[in-house]
């Protein structure tokens, strides 16, 4: 019995379909346009430095090592290498009419996620939960504090969660690709950070650094903690990075 064609997951390929004798329908009406990213003005702001991009890397021997590293020291990462780190992640590199261009490409250039960490061990960088701005290329603190132990048992208590000098957290903004792709961005959205996250630990890796991506959590914990209301905006995916432990 060909059971798994009646779940989610064979429904959403199936109904998400370019076909080339039928047009594409939904039920959804009319989809509010959202802003381009997020920003939230009444908190403190960090101003990241410039990113360094001098530091020569060889992307063929990135590719060649990048692993997921899930053993790292206790030592910090420099602010200057979180720099870099984002900029990897969500650095703009141009300019379109309104959209802001970055590293990663994006379906429609409409980048429908948003990147927030949890900083444990960064140097000159309070403990605590951040949101990217993306436009001002710094970091804004949503709350001080160690959520180490909380983010852990959210991801399900993986140990490297626990040992990472920082988590990156990424979000979907779901209408923000479905204002243009309706249903189908649902196909978009993890391309998207699939991108973003690669590029991350391709980063990591020039810079000596380990990396993990985190697949595996409970996604209410982590949309509570961050604020978002887990429907129009909902955690998808997480990163750790740190220094090896060799």
């Amino acid at each position: 019995m060909t059971f798994y064609k009646q779940g989610l997951a064979f429904g959403y390929v199936q109904g998400t379909k370019y076909c080339r004798d039928r047009t594409m329908k939904d039920n959804l009406g009319s989809i509010p346009a959202t802003q381009r990213f997020k920003s939230y003005p009444e908190v403190e702001r960090l101003q990241l430095p410039e990113p360094d991009l001098s530091r020569p890397a060889n992307l063929w021997q990135c590719l060649a090592k990048r692993r997921s590293e899930r053993d790292y020291t206790t030592d910090p990462l420099a602010i200057e290498e979180l720099s870099r780190l984002m900029w990897a992640a969500q650095g703009v590199t141009a300019r379109a009419g309104t959209h802001l261009l970055r590293t990663a490409p994006s379906a429609g250039a409409l980048y429908p996620f948003e990147t927030y960490l949890y900083i444990d061990r960064v140097e000159k960088v309070t403990q605590g939960l951040y949101h990217f701005n993306v436009a001002d290329f710094s970091l804004e603190c949503l709350q001080d504090g160690n959520f180490n132990q909380l983010i852990t048992t959210a991801c399900l208590g993986q140990p490297v969660v626990r040992r990472a000098a920082v988590v990156f957290i990424w979000t979907a903004i779901m209408l923000r690709c479905m204002v243009k792709y309706r249903d189908r961005a649902m196909r978009y959205i993890p391309m998207d950070l699939g991108h973003v996250c690669q590029n991350v630990q391709l980063a990591a890796t020039a810079m000596d650094l380990g990396s993990c991506p985190i697949g595996a959590f409970y996604d209410d914990d982590i949309n509570e903690l961050l604020g978002v209301d887990g429907e129009e905006e909902a955690v998808l995916y997480l990163i750790t990075v740190g220094r090896l432990n060799r």
